[in-house]
C-alpha cells in the first residue's frame, strides 16, 4: 500500500470467496506478495530478499525510479492502466523482473479495486470456492 495509506482489502467478498487470508504484517512464513503504488518497492524486496518464501508476486501501478531493483525469482504479475504512461512503467519493470504484464484500457494508477479478482487469481490459482 502506498506510505500513509489505509490498509484494507479492496474486495473482501472476493477475497473471501478465493480463501484468501490477508496479512498486512508479515511474519516470516511462505507467503505470496502484492505491492501496489509506493508499496510495490516494498513487495519486490521481500519477494527479492526471501525468494525460498515467495513464489508469486504482484505489482499494481508501482513507479519505477532511478533505483534498479533487485531481480525476483517469484513468478510475477504487472497490473497496469494504459493512461498517465502505464505502459512505459509496466515494461520497465519486465525488463527488470520479468513476468507477465496486463494492461487496463482506459485507466491511470487508480485500479487496485477494479483489478483485485485478477491480483488473487494470480495469488491464489484455482482456489473459488
Amino acid at each position: 500500500m502506498p506510505a500513509g495509506g489505509p490498509l484494507l482489502d479492496p474486495d473482501p467478498d472476493e477475497t473471501a470467496k478465493r480463501d484468501v487470508e490477508l496479512s498486512f504484517v508479515w511474519d516470516g512464513s511462505a507467503a505470496r506478495v502484492v505491492g501496489f503504488g509506493e508499496g510495490g518497492w516494498r513487495a519486490v524486496d521481500l519477494a527479492a530478499s526471501n525468494p525460498e518464501l515467495v513464489d508469486r508476486l504482484v505489482l499494481v501501478s508501482t513507479e519505477p525510479t532511478e533505483e534498479a531493483p533487485t531481480a525476483v525469482e517469484a513468478k510475477t504479475l504487472l497490473l497496469f492502466g494504459s493512461r498517465e504512461g502505464g505502459q512505459r512503467q509496466a515494461t520497465w519493470w519486465k525488463n527488470r523482473l520479468g513476468g507477465r504484464i496486463e494492461m487496463i484500457p482506459g485507466e491511470g494508477r487508480d485500479i487496485l479495486a477494479r483489478v483485485w479478482p485478477r491480483v488473487l487469481s494470480h495469488l491464489a490459482p484455482r482456489s473459488t470456492r
